[in-house]
């Protein structure tokens, strides 16, 4: 990989200016959990067809990818620039469990992990069955002869389950190859409070390279439509749907306009005779300047290749 001087970047940025400069950043500003230790995985470059194109489906036909969008503004109703904006990327950050959810879920199973029933499932059901003292109150209800052991053996089992898809994917759900232990536990501890477990671990935060945390964006996130490399799609094939790859992003727009895009839409000119739309693309406000800014280099640093990504 090569290495990357600290530049400054300017341009229209979300209704503001994007300064990109060096520096530390934290990506959640609530009372911090304990931090943890953990061996930094290998970064690697995103690989292969989306996953839409991996099931066959249409973007216009599922909710992967989009689940809860929001769409950016008209033209007519953009916000005036205001002053610059500095911009901190390229020093390690750190990542709670909610930002890893947000980063690798929460485009599918919405914040609230409810999904949208019934293409995707809702994880809290799962989540539940997984903690030790909601089975056990479950069991014991039902009036379950040594409901504690019985408790044991059906959390344990369902978290297992959730552990597994999270890992290896589902019949539509893609396979997070790219998360490791750590980053599910994260997951997981994160999802059992927001699911009301009483017995929720406690959460923790993990310092992670910005390499890697713009490959949770793209792998999370963006994968799911965008394939990894591509030809240039034409006007005709844009206005029927097709999804340009990662290489086409790269070479048509810098990293102020890809923010932007991402951040909160960029209306776009097509059909005969055109008009303004605001485009397909949903707008992933949950995703903050600084983790689309570390998907944008992700994609730069580590090129995109055409073989396979590993997902199944």
């Amino acid at each position: 990989m090569r290495k990357r001087c600290v530049v400054f970047i300017a341009g229209s940025l979300v209704g503001a200016t994007l300064t990109i400069v060096g520096a530390g950043s934290s990506t959640e500003q609530s009372a911090p959990p304990a931090k943890i230790k953990t061996q930094e995985p290998v970064v690697t470059p995103v690989a292969g067809p989306s996953w839409l194109n991996r099931l066959g489906l249409r973007y216009s036909d599922t909710s992967l990818g989009r689940s809860g969008a929001a769409y950016g503004p008209p033209p007519e109703q953009r916000p005036s620039p205001p002053d610059a904006v500095p911009l901190a990327v390229g020093r390690p950050v750190e990542l709670s469990g909610a930002d890893l959810y947000r980063l690798n879920c929460q485009s599918c199973h919405r914040a609230e992990g409810t999904g949208s029933p019934p293409e995707i499932k809702s994880v809290l059901g799962l989540v539940q069955g997984s903690s030790l003292e909601l089975a056990r109150r479950q069991l014991q209800k039902e009036g379950t002869a040594s409901a504690g052991s019985a408790a044991r053996a059906q959390a344990t089992r369902a978290r297992a389950d959730l552990y597994q898809r999270i890992q290896k994917g589902g019949q539509r759900m893609p396979a997070l190859a790219h998360l490791q232990e750590a980053d599910i536990n994260a997951i997981y501890a994160y999802l059992t409070r927001l699911a009301g477990a009483p017995d929720a671990p406690p959460q923790s935060r993990q310092t992670t390279s910005f390499a890697r945390l713009g490959e949770h964006v793209v792998k999370g996130t963006c994968h799911i439509c965008h394939d990894a490399v591509g030809p240039r799609p034409s006007r005709e094939a844009l206005e029927q749907g097709t999804i340009p790859a990662f290489t086409t992003l790269l070479a048509d727009k810098p990293i102020v306009d890809f923010v932007t895009k991402v951040r909160s839409g960029a209306p776009v000119t097509m059909g005969d005779p055109t008009f303004h739309y605001r485009g397909r693309m949903p707008v992933f406000s949950f995703l903050q300047d600084v983790e689309v800014a570390a998907a944008y280099m992700f994609l730069v640093d580590y090129p995109p290749q055409a073989g396979d990504s590993g997902r199944k």
